[in-house]
């Protein structure tokens, strides 16, 4: 009996984990979204630069190297000028930001 109430306490902490972890990269993946929506790149970059390593934690490295390094292209094409470029950049950074925010989503598909 004590078997079960220690995993059930188990699986409860770890559903909960899982739940505030799903709220804390929404909440960081739309302040990203924002930024870049806004054109606030510099701020954009320091605000990546904080929350990577809690982003790294629980998503795919491959899609944070990715988001990574369009933010490093987006950042030199704007400060460049070079407009479709700066664009390109834009739209992998989002698509990368995007395919973090989906991944942590609390959804069926994404228990299996």
């Amino acid at each position: 009996m004590k078997n079960t109430i220690a995993a059930i306490i188990l699986l409860l902490t770890v559903i909960i984990l899982v739940i505030i972890n799903a709220i804390a990269v929404a909440r960081i993946t739309d302040k990203l979204f924002s930024l870049t929506d806004e054109y606030e790149i510099d701020e954009l970059k320091q605000y990546w630069d904080e929350q990577f390593t809690y982003l790294s934690i629980s998503t795919n490295l491959k899609v944070m190297e990715d988001a990574d390094k369009a933010l490093v292209d987006l950042r030199s094409y704007h400060e460049s000028g070079s407009v479709d470029e700066y664009l390109a950049a834009k739209e992998r950074f989002i698509n990368s930001v995007d395919e973090i925010a989906t991944g942590e989503k609390i959804l069926f598909y994404n228990i299996f």
